[in-house]
């Protein structure tokens, strides 16, 4: 038949797409580990295979010096076990793969791919380094002048910190004394009482202080500013602290204004000076300059000179590689410590000015995460190379770094941190002027001083010789490899820029990102320019940087005279920018956003249909889940940073219909594993999560190294054998953050009048899931015992659910039953959407369930919707879920867009959540949702070895998708044509099989039409299911002519 499409050719390719642990050629294997190696095969199928490894590429074409795994046979294209010799430490090595078809022809050999090992768990030749704390000041001179705005001016001086110095209080307000008093961890004591002074204090007034620090003596002298003449006013002895800065506070009912600071030391040595002449000054943080001097409003306490291991710290290290010498591969490896401030990253890493990465990762217990990364291309042979980091923590400072060179002729060269580092208190360049974070962290405000800023500091042209050396930091003893791909600094232009007064500017870049901005601009010296970051706007032109998750999105950056390009070190959520005071006339091309994105195949997962608002829906969820991955999946990185059961379950499945990465999802759930979260449901999902992902690759790796874990989140405490049901004797009354107590829908607000009692809906119809999924687990890892034990649980829970919260006439299931067993007449949307989608029901109570869930429209979460657009699928309801997927009420995605959201939000509409963030990735579920219910994607065997396709089509007309797969991708369509009969095209990546269903069957029919050919099929619930697809596109129609073959809505997708 003219039309045909062809078939997959009888000539294999050359494996492609190798991977290792999933990811492309990782740098920081684990040594002494057993890498799963992976390939997409080049042919329909493969029935053997052969891996050889070397370390050099060279090695590969004659005999492997490390492994040959001789002919295999096997149709495992991934998860394939590395069979050589232990791998060593700091190591790169090479390896290709061939394959075997059906016929026994051999595949040509796969391009040579790479992968290396990491150091291992203690680094030979690296320390931790930092910044050290600046040199103390011991005996010292402390003059200025001060104003009593409001009660008292108080000075500290010899401070170690903000919480241990000697306060100096000068107390105005009718008192007329000073009250030397000392504080130690945050105590305060009186050294003496108060003395009276020789005058009096006048509020609005300038007087001078003078206190000579001289060993353990204290000598205070005052005058009026307008006097020549000093009075001594005290003399103090106490040997607490020998050194340390200075500093201004005020208390709570007290402001003061201070001007012309001055220290001086031996030999009349200036050590600090400052007339506050320059406005944008921050030496002393927690005040304001204002008309030449420093203004203190209440509650204020802030130093320099103090004795505090600073926070930034600008570090350097450099290295001459040998002339003459080719590098066959060079790898850096980093860490430090601590991540659990700011919930980020510590360090961003260089290399001869080149970025490098961020990192490292939150770890999931006491040890430290480390990263590899492949510097080769950045590395300059025969030269001085320069490796570069600017770090920032407030806890456990450390950063620990190693650069391993290989030159080809198998010699290495190292460099690696310690006493040889130069390193740069950044307190000044980067002052600590406050929080971007909110309770649940604290993150630094930017406020960048480019006068001060070292450009060029990680390039080898920098001339550091005036920096000190590192202070080296106690060992890390525990260093693991970060078993993920690495986040990348990625630049993205705005979609508008608006100037709407001169040097004000209004950005829009069109959907969130994660970073903040890179400018190139030119400046004047002392010139303030202020960036103000959002999620979406409070007016024409005006960014709401005062999120309502609590940020304060604000940096104020000092720019230097001339060029200067500046960069933002850690994160903002933000899709609207303001900056204001900058030069006029600027353009798109000077906003460029620098945007943390962990890697994503941009084209592995794509969706257009006929539906334009489906489509936005669409873009907007898998734009979420692209821009919010970063190092871990938290629930979003504007308010808490923290990582949520559910919330990631929602994320990885996600990522599996989009990006299609797991190492990421694989990392975060071992987390979990370990530190659970408050609702009674959510460690459930980790075992859901787990199950899905083994279902996508077919790894049981993570199964086998969890089981344990995974175990003790099953409900077994609950399960009540007599019932066979979960029975909740505490928690049960839908209180919040309290461990093991039921949350059904959050926010509360959002669970439609759920009644809570002790047998809850929610709770059984998770805990078959869990119990069913755990079944699978254990019968993957061989436990036949436990998947036996598990499955009645799950059969018991299912009947009686079913026996006793089903309602045949309401079509619904009850919210549960009280505590005497007797039922609930209530019905929120939450207990069926929650039954049906995870297999409580059966087709005709899910057919009613939809029904019913159709009735009550979106009267649930971000959370419970997905579930409720799987329970109406399910009930093969597409146009109710259709319409519930394109609503533009307030609970839709379309309100989101409509609002201005450049990501899902946390709630539906703000007037539903008073703090929701706008880059919640758990509202992103129809990234997953359109494939996998809509379309029918979905694996029936686990790795994608076999797998279904049934689309549900309503009112959109045609749609496709592609889905990511270890094996290649997965492409579904559908055309609705003349006559209401819809075509649909398929593409099966080769080593699977496809069951293809065909939407508008008829009962009795037996054949359809594939690629011009009849085929047999079976009729199923309205369908026509097409089974044993074999890799290749294929059309699949009732139609006997060859009209459908040139479709493009159809073959589009291969």
């Amino acid at each position: 038949m003219t039309g045909q499409l062809p078939l997959a050719s009888a000539a294999q390719d050359a494996p492609a797409a190798l991977t290792v642990n999933s990811l492309t050629a990782p740098v920081d294997v684990a040594p002494g580990a057993t890498p799963l190696l992976g390939w997409q095969v080049g042919g329909d199928r493969q029935t053997a295979y052969q891996i050889q490894v070397a370390t050099t590429s060279s090695a590969l074409t004659g005999t492997p010096d490390v492994w040959d795994s001789g002919q295999v046979t096997s149709a495992a294209d991934g998860n394939v076990s590395y069979g050589g010799p232990a791998l060593t430490a700091s190591s790169g090595y090479y390896w290709r793969v061939r394959t075997w078809d059906s016929s026994g022809a051999a595949s040509p050999w796969s391009a040579a791919a790479f992968f290396g090992t990491g150091p291992g768990t203690a680094w030979s030749g690296a320390t931790p380094i930092w910044s050290g704390a600046p040199t103390a000041w011991t005996d010292y001179t402390f003059q200025g002048s001060f104003v009593i705005n409001a009660k008292y001016a108080s000075v500290t001086f010899r401070a170690q910190d903000t919480a241990n110095y000697y306060l100096w209080q000068f107390k105005g307000n009718g008192e007329n004394t000073i009250a030397p008093q000392i504080q130690k961890n945050g105590a305060f004591t009186a050294l003496k009482t108060a003395a009276a002074l020789p005058f009096a204090l006048t509020t609005g007034s300038t007087y001078d202080f003078r206190i000579v620090a001289s060993g353990s003596t204290f000598t205070t002298s005052l005058k009026a500013h307008a006097d020549t003449t000093w009075t001594q006013v005290d003399t103090t002895t106490d040997t607490t602290f020998t050194a340390g800065g200075i500093g201004l506070r005020t208390g709570s009912t007290e402001q003061a204004t201070f001007d012309d600071l001055t220290v001086t030391g031996d030999n009349n040595r200036s050590l600090y000076s400052n007339d506050f002449s320059d406005a944008t000054n921050a030496d002393f943080t927690c005040g304001t300059v204002t008309n030449g001097a420093l203004s203190l409003g209440t509650g204020k306490n802030c130093g320099t000179g103090l004795l505090t291991v600073p926070s930034w710290s600008f570090l350097r290290g450099t290295t001459k590689l040998a002339a003459g010498k080719s590098i066959a591969w060079a790898h850096l490896y980093a860490t430090g410590a601590s991540t659990t401030p700011a919930r980020q990253f510590v360090y961003k890493l260089w290399v001869n000015g080149s970025f490098v990465g961020v990192g490292p990762t939150r770890p999931v217990g006491s040890e430290a995460r480390y990263d590899g990364y492949d510097v080769t291309s950045l590395l300059t042979a025969g030269a001085v190379n320069t490796v570069g980091a600017l770090a920032y923590t407030t806890s456990d400072q450390r950063f620990l770094a190693q650069l391993v060179v290989r030159y080809t002729d198998g010699t290495t060269k190292t460099l690696g941190t310690g006493p040889g580092w130069k390193s740069l208190d950044g307190t000044r360049i980067l002052p600590n002027v406050g929080s971007i974070g909110t309770s649940y962290y604290s993150a630094p405000k930017e406020n960048i001083d480019a006068r001060r800023y070292p450009f060029g500091f990680a390039t080898s042209a920098f001339d550091a010789s005036a920096w000190p050396a590192v202070v080296t930091k106690s060992a890390f003893t525990d260093l693991q490899p970060a078993p993920t791909a690495k986040v990348r600094q990625t630049f993205r232009a705005p979609v508008s820029v608006t100037e709407y007064s001169p040097g004000n500017y209004f950005v829009d870049y069109g959907r969130t990102w994660i970073g903040g901005l890179s400018l190139n601009l030119t400046g004047t010296a002392g010139q303030v320019v202020d960036i103000r970051y959002g999620e979406v706007t409070s007016g024409t032109n005006t960014v709401k940087y005062q999120t309502s998750a609590g940020n304060t999105y604000q940096d104020k950056w000092v720019l230097k005279s001339g060029s200067q390009q500046l960069q933002t070190w850690g994160l903002r959520v933000f899709r609207y920018v303001q900056v204001l005071g900058a030069p006029t006339g600027l353009t798109g091309s000077d906003f460029t956003a620098e945007a943390y994105v962990y890697p994503f195949d941009e084209s592995a997962g794509a969706f257009a249909s006929s539906d334009t608002s489906l489509n936005a829906v669409w873009e907007l969820s898998r734009n979420t889940v692209e821009a919010t991955n970063l190092n871990l999946y938290v629930d979003s990185w504007e308010r808490e940073r923290d990582i949520y059961e559910a919330d990631t379950y929602l994320q990885l499945m996600g990522n599996l219909y989009t990006g299609g990465d797991t190492a990421l999802g694989d990392y975060s759930l071992n987390f979990l594993r370990s530190n659970r979260t408050w609702p009674t449901e959510w460690p459930m999902y980790v075992i859901l999560a787990m199950h899905d992902s083994y279902e996508t690759t077919g790894n049981t790796a993570p199964l086998s190294a969890a089981y344990t874990a995974l175990q003790g989140k099953l409900p077994d405490k609950w399960y009540e054998s007599a019932t066979g049901l979960i029975h909740k004797t505490t928690g049960s009354t839908g209180a919040s953050s309290c461990t093991d107590c039921d949350i059904v829908d959050w926010p509360a607000s959002e669970r439609d009048g759920y009644v809570f009692t002790s047998y809850n809906t929610v709770v059984n119809a998770l805990a078959h899931r869990a119990y069913e999924n755990m079944a699978d687990i254990a019968t993957a890892l061989g436990r036949s015992a436990d998947a036996t034990a598990y499955t009645a649980k799950a059969v018991a829970i299912k009947d009686a659910v079913n026996a006793r919260m089903w309602d045949s006439a309401k079509g619904a299931y009850r919210d549960g039953l009280n505590n005497d067993g007797t039922v609930i007449n209530h019905y929120a949307v939450q207990a069926s959407a929650f039954a049906t989608a995870f297999g409580l029901a059966d087709s005709s109570q899910a057919s009613k369930v939809a029904t019913y869930l159709g009735s009550r429209g979106m009267a649930c979460s971000v959370y419970c919707a997905p579930f409720v657009i799987q329970a109406l699928y399910e009930g093969n309801r597409p146009d109710l879920a259709h319409t519930l997927l394109t609503s533009t009420g307030t609970r839709s995605w379309m309100n989101m867009i409509n609002d201005g959201a450049g990501a899902t939000m946390e709630a539906w509409d703000l007037s539903l959540k008073s703090n929701t963030t706008y880059s919640h990735p758990w509202a992103a579920s129809p990234a997953f949702t359109i494939a996998r219910s809509m379309f029918g994607v979905q694996p029936t065997a686990p790795g994608y070895r076999t797998f279904r396709i049934k689309p549900q089509p309503t009112s959109v007309t045609w749609a496709n998708v592609t889905v990511p797969t270890a094996h290649g991708t997965v492409g579904a369509a559908y055309d609705t044509v003349g006559g209401g009969r819809v075509d649909v095209g398929v593409n099966v990546p080769a080593n699977t099989t496809a069951s293809v269903y065909l939407p508008g069957g008829t009962a009795g029919t037996t054949s359809v039409f594939m690629d011009g050919s009849s085929v047999a099929a079976t009729y199923d619930n309205g369908f026509l299911r097409v089974d044993g697809v074999q890799p290749g596109c294929h059309v699949v129609t009732t139609a006997s002519d060859s009209s459908p073959y040139s479709d493009t809505r159809l073959t589009g997708i291969c």
